[in-house]
């Protein structure tokens, strides 16, 4: 005796459902660079050990590699951006935590 499911499945043909390229060209995310992610995290690190000298010298870093380079689309710079302010954020908000002024310029 069979069992249920594969009685089913033979008679119903069940398929992954086909997705258009252009649908699925949105669902993907930008690729980000994978030097970026490294240093993003290093920046999570030195933020969460109160390195906050360290965490600004890699913010430094990442936005000088911004604005030297060259990008595929405008997709991954916009990407990139909005990294680099969320790392203000952070950093800001940890010498505020720690009761002193932000050195951070703008």
């Amino acid at each position: 005796m069979r069992s249920f499911g594969s009685l089913i499945e033979r008679a119903a043909k069940f398929r992954e459902p086909v997705i258009p390229g252009a649908r699925l060209e949105r669902a993907r995310p930008p690729a980000v660079n994978k030097l970026d992610e490294g240093i993003a995290e290093l920046f999570d690190y030195a933020c969460i050990t109160s390195d906050l000298e360290a965490a600004a010298d890699l913010m430094a870093l990442l936005e000088k590699w911004h604005e030297q380079r060259p990008y595929d689309d405008e997709e991954q710079r916009r990407t990139v951006g909005i990294c680099l302010k969320r790392m203000h954020g952070e950093l800001d908000r940890r010498h505020i935590m720690r009761g002193r002024r932000a050195v951070s310029a703008g």
